[in-house]
């Protein structure tokens, strides 16, 4: 009869363990279904906006006859030191047709939405990777480390990967008047 008993109770025990681990198996299960679901609506390309749009990087790089890409994160000091120049160089250029295109690699998606607020960054202009590790942006053009500045066609060819900065404005500024021409 003990006996009995200690098989019912192991077996009630085993049992009964796994209902209850299956059931939060199952919702994570479910919560993985979901977020796969939304990576999967991601490429490699993807880039999000400040208001959590998906776009796509081509989208983006073949509106103009030249795209400046400025790759920067909210926590580089060197990247933000170069926004005063680059807002000027966007001022006085965004009429002439260059695209300034901003992709940040911050991780930390509010670190990186008071950043571009601060800075004052244009709509449509600024992005961030949404998912940094599955992206092919910073491989596509070998960045090791920020800020970095990528010249672009409007065919979307890489012109300069390796462009001057806002800050050598006479560097850059003869390079976009040539690439306009």
């Amino acid at each position: 009869m003990k006996k009995s008993f200690i098989l019912f109770a192991l077996a009630s025990t085993i049992i009964f363990s796994k209902c209850t681990s299956k059931k939060p198996a199952e919702t994570a299960s479910t919560d993985s279904l979901t977020t796969t679901a939304a990576v999967n609506n991601l490429t490699p390309t993807s880039l999000e906006d400040a208001n959590s749009k998906i776009v796509d990087f081509k989208d983006i790089t073949n509106k103009s006859k030249v795209t400046y890409i400025d790759f920067w994160a909210s926590w580089c000091g060197p990247c933000k030191g170069e926004m005063p120049s680059s807002q000027a160089l966007r001022e006085e250029y965004t009429a002439k047709g260059v695209n300034f295109v901003y992709i940040s690699l911050d991780e930390d998606k509010d670190a990186w939405a008071s950043a571009n607020k601060n800075f004052a960054l244009p709509d449509g202009h600024s992005f961030v990777l949404p998912n940094p590790s599955s992206s092919e942006i910073p491989t596509k053009f070998n960045i090791s480390s920020i800020p970095r500045y990528v010249l672009m066609d409007s065919n979307g060819n890489v012109v300069d990967d390796n462009a001057p900065r806002p800050s050598e404005t006479e560097r850059i500024k003869e390079t976009l008047d040539k690439m306009l021409k």
